[in-house]
């Protein structure tokens, strides 16, 4: 998703008010590992997406996990196969790691530009109704531990 990210950049306009597939595939993970593995799957996901983006590192990194501790787990109480789920669940995440995002680069002096992270969160939570429910169906290949799907 990262590599996809990058390469559609200047076409979707990924980045400051475009979408946020590092963010989808980290909302496809939370929603469907147990905990454990779903918090360092986010964190190696978050510190990838650091690597390739301007600010401090760690921000996303940071971003995914809170994301991951906050869904991970909870797919007893989730419809996880169900569209309105993969939108709430990445807007909710879209929009803690826009806080994150931009209490970090606030604190760092950097523009924080908190309206188009919320916006970014809101196209990346269209964007993830067909791109999850898609995965969904190929979940099986994944191999997740979970209760889910069984």
């Amino acid at each position: 998703m990262l590599g996809l990210q990058i390469g559609l950049s200047e076409f979707v306009g990924t980045g400051s008010s475009g979408v946020n597939f590092v963010l989808i595939a980290a909302t496809f993970i939370a929603i469907n590992a147990q905990r454990d593995p779903a918090l360092i799957a986010c964190f190696a996901l978050g510190l990838l997406h650091d690597l390739v983006s301007v600010g401090p590192i760690g921000t996303y990194a940071l971003g995914y996990s809170c994301l991951a501790l906050l869904v991970a787990g909870s797919e007893r109480s989730l419809s996880v196969e169900h569209p309105f789920t993969h939108f709430i669940i990445t807007l909710f995440g879209g929009v803690v790691v826009a806080v994150i995002a931009s209490i970090v680069n606030w604190w760092h002096n950097i523009d924080a530009m908190l309206m188009s992270r919320l916006l970014t969160a809101f196209y990346s939570a269209l964007l993830a109704v067909p791109v999850l429910w898609g995965l969904s169906k190929l979940r099986r290949s994944f191999r997740f531990r979970s209760s889910v799907g069984r």
